[in-house]
């Protein structure tokens, strides 16, 4: 793939990157963020992009570039951190509606680099970006010594769930986050030396 290049994404990608982010997170963005429609939880999740020290910030995503555009993106994790990550999320939920109940339900293992968020650009999509940013993330996380991934795949999208299929994840248990169900699937990662 000539002209992709993998990096960390900067503060300044939020415009490009956030709403694509808030495409893939879906139902829990709305929930999260009291929005009716995606465009609607767009500011909360930039909020959250720009700042550091939780699991939608730019310190957890990388972005896959496509001659000099903005093609994909993704969130990933040590899945031991995701409940600290998740905890300034969910007080900023409870800051906006601080009637609403807003709790943590656990996606990752925490032995398990974690997938969390996985997007591609409308315009760049069936090119394998993702698959390159999968594998980007994978030898990453192997670099830094987790012998394992995870991420979670809509039912509802058994596309998806081929694609995670052929890069060697395997279906390993369901989870149910904001009313909706998904599968864990999860790969070992081969040790870098």
């Amino acid at each position: 793939m000539n002209g992709i290049r993998v990096r960390p994404a900067r503060v300044d990608d939020a415009a490009e990157v956030v709403p694509l982010l808030v495409e893939a997170i879906d139902h829990l963005a709305l929930q999260l963020a009291g929005a009716g429609d995606h465009a609607g939880a767009v500011p909360f999740f930039t909020r959250l992009f720009e700042a550091c020290g939780n699991r939608y910030s730019h310190e957890h995503a990388l972005v896959l570039e496509s001659e000099g555009e903005i093609a994909a993106a993704i969130l990933a994790y040590p899945g031991c951190d995701e409940e600290a990550l998740v905890a300034p999320a969910l007080t900023a939920s409870r800051a906006r509606d601080p009637f609403g109940t807003y709790q943590h339900e656990p996606e990752s293992a925490s032995d398990e680099f974690y997938l969390d968020a996985l997007t591609v650009a409308p315009a760049h999509r069936g090119a394998g970006h993702a698959a390159a940013l999968i594998e980007a993330v994978c030898m990453r996380a192997a670099a830094a010594g987790h012998a394992r991934a995870g991420l979670l795949v809509d039912l509802d999208k058994p596309g998806v769930k081929r694609l995670y299929g052929k890069l060697g994840f395997v279906v390993d248990g369901e989870r149910s986050l904001a009313g909706h169900r998904y599968e864990h699937m999860s790969r070992a990662l081969a040790p870098c030396y």
